[in-house]
């Protein structure tokens, strides 16, 4: 028998591998984490607006279901009056799942 043999991608591939995975990785799970805050901040925006009424909170609150959209469409739209680093970290949900995606397929090896 005859060993196995891997496929050589060239060392241009190899080391853009080793560089950007990790890379990768951590772009991922500060999303992640940052996607988690950003799901609670909503939630509890949501909650805490007076303006609303009771069918405004519970359309908005099943609204999470569909997270990747409606938060960000809530920060730009929604009228919230959030600072500058929440709007940015709306999109910070939508991005996890984008690089989750990622990894999952094998886009970043």
């Amino acid at each position: 028998m005859t060993p196995h043999r891997y496929r050589d991608h060239g060392p241009s591939a190899s080391r853009y591998d080793r560089q950007v995975l990790p890379l990768v990785w951590a772009a991922f799970t500060i999303c992640m984490v940052g996607g988690f805050i950003t799901i609670a901040a909503y939630w509890l925006d949501v909650q805490d607006r007076p303006d609303f009424a009771f069918r405004q909170r519970a359309a908005w609150s099943l609204g999470i279901l569909l997270f990747p959209f409606v938060i960000p469409a809530y920060a730009l739209f929604g009228g919230p009056g959030w600072p500058r680093p929440l709007l940015v970290g709306a999109f910070l949900p939508a991005m996890a799942l984008a690089l989750a995606a990622g990894l999952a397929s094998g886009l970043f090896r």
